[in-house]
């Protein structure tokens, strides 16, 4: 079979997974493949995020809760060198989500796919207008 990724549906938070309405969503925008690349990955550590979240308070996990996420992932957990990257990766990701909340006045774990395109997007520089 082909190799896939699965990623869980979190009631709390609502569906997120990146599935293909996700990824066609972000691959309608007008963003450089960079930054919709980039998408793709926020919203995954989004969901993951949310899978982590054990009292509903829409807020990010701490650190301690992340590891201890990871170390209950099979696949992850069999890895340490994997685990260390992933977590690394983590960190910045909720760093970078913490801060598109701000922007956008809500908790980090009730942005949705709409929030983090609509960061991205006027985060763009403007072209330059015609004189």
């Amino acid at each position: 079979g082909r190799a896939c990724l699965w990623l869980p549906r979190h009631a709390r938070g609502g569906p997120m997974s990146i599935d293909a309405d996700v990824i066609a969503e972000i691959d309608a925008t007008q963003l450089p493949s960079r930054d919709r690349h980039h998408l793709r990955l926020l919203a995954h550590c989004l969901d993951s995020f949310r899978a982590m979240d054990t009292d509903g308070s829409g807020e990010l996990p701490n650190a301690d809760s992340r590891r201890r996420w990871c170390e209950q992932q099979p696949i992850v957990a069999e890895d340490p060198a994997f685990m260390r990257t992933l977590l690394v990766q983590l960190n910045q990701a909720a760093h970078q989500l913490a801060e598109v909340a701000e922007r956008r006045k809500q908790r980090p774990l009730q942005l949705s796919i709409s929030d983090l395109i609509a960061d991205a997007t006027d985060r763009l520089p403007s072209s330059p207008q015609p004189s």
